[in-house]
């Protein structure tokens, strides 16, 4: 997913099956200015407190060992982030070094994920480890490139899994929380921050009335304040032949589920995945595989107003489970079954295969139509030929 928008450039080894957060309470420690007002919505909603506080990275300048990166966004072609299980690294380099900005007691693991603003604005959601309900989320931030950090805990027994957030700027974003999955759906709850993740407050849920009729969601994204996008699929029971998608007018206080175009016909399989949808203005780009009598397919759903219309592009024969839009035209799908690498540069009318090697990358990043960096299971890859050719980076981590 992804891209180069702030909601979609980040998407790491995962595509996100479902995202949403029960009932429950939620209490914040971490913040260290006064929260700004949130948005309330039409029923009470569930808020948060903060108390004041400020968590140092562990950052040290020794050399350790290079462990295989999760999840890479590049800002730039020399500034960038990256995730190891266990770690929130920068680099200033184009990858060959990279600083460990971990905050004491971060608590990470493989199911985190971040979104990485700017070179200075990060948030990084940390769901219950092995996905077990009961601990709750953590979502730590920083406003200063990773030399502090400040921690908000949501807390509700049912959230097995987190979204990555999505701030549109250093203070609004959303953060989208799922239960464990069962009996065809998952509960999604969608909360809300307007002080920079210091509080955050419930907003919706597709077990409720707000009209977010998925039954599994999975993702989100915001063009602005008011404009937002949820993906997913209606669950056991309903016509999952068709991609269905849920749009937002108020901030994601209620929604209203609508089918896309279905053109290519021969769709067999009653379910389709989505990936978060990625904003350049009213031009929306949604990828979605889709099954059909002859395997699976990626498309690239487009909008040019927003959401509300939407055609369907060419189908690309590949099992992409994560896709790279940088722009309304460039984007980049590796299929899974080859580990071969397609992109097209016209928006997904065409497809073609970008490289006969099979690299297998998961994560990717691109900051332009050439260059890119791509992740595997143990090695960093980088491309400066719009991902003709990669050259392995031996990176070191400090």
């Amino acid at each position: 997913m992804h891209k180069k928008s702030m909601h979609g450039a980040w998407l790491p080894l995962w595509l996100v099956p479902t995202l949403a957060l029960l009932l429950g309470g939620c209490s914040v420690t971490g913040s260290i200015s006064s929260p700004q007002p949130t948005v309330v919505p039409t029923t009470s909603p569930q808020k948060s407190t903060s108390t004041p506080s400020i968590i140092p990275s562990t950052s040290t300048v020794s050399s350790k060992p290079a462990v295989p990166l999760t999840a890479i966004r590049m800002v730039d072609t020399q500034h960038g982030w990256a995730l190891t299980a266990s770690s929130i690294l920068k680099t200033t380099d184009g990858g060959l070094h990279w600083k460990d900005v971990t905050p004491a007691n971060a608590g990470l693991n493989q199911d985190a994920r971040g979104q990485f603003l700017t070179t200075q604005a990060a948030w990084i959601a940390i769901g219950p480890a092995n996905q077990q309900e009961g601990p709750g989320i953590a979502v730590v931030h920083t406003m200063d490139g990773g030399a502090s950090w400040q921690r908000s805990l949501i807390n509700d027994p049912l959230v097995s899994r987190v979204d990555v957030p999505h701030f549109l700027n250093t203070q609004q974003g959303w953060l989208e929380l799922s239960s464990t999955p069962g009996a065809g759906s998952a509960g999604s709850d969608l909360w809300h921050s307007t002080d920079g993740g210091e509080t955050w407050t419930k907003l919706s849920s597709n077990k409720s009335s707000s009209g977010l009729n998925l039954g599994y969601v999975t993702g989100i994204s915001f063009r602005d304040a008011q404009l937002g996008i949820a993906t997913g699929n209606l669950g056991a029971g309903g016509d999952n032949t068709v991609p269905s998608i849920a749009l937002t007018h108020n901030g994601g206080q209620s929604w209203q589920t609508q089918a896309l175009p279905h053109l290519l016909g021969g769709y067999v399989n009653p379910m389709n995945t989505s990936q978060p949808p990625v904003f350049f203005g009213n031009v929306v780009v949604l990828p979605v595989t889709i099954t059909t009598e002859s395997g699976p397919v990626l498309v690239l759903y487009r909008s040019n107003d927003g959401g509300v219309n939407w055609l369907q592009t060419s189908a690309a024969h590949l099992q992409a489970e994560d896709t790279y839009v940088v722009d309304a035209n460039h984007a980049w799908a590796t299929d899974t079954p080859s580990g071969t690498l397609s992109s097209t540069s016209d928006g997904g009318n065409h497809w073609s295969l970008t490289s006969n090697t099979a690299y297998h990358l998961n994560a990717l990043s691109f900051t332009d139509a050439q260059n890119g960096w791509g992740v595997t299971s143990n090695q960093l890859l980088q491309t400066t030929d719009g991902g003709k050719t990669w050259q392995q980076i031996s990176y070191t981590i400090q």
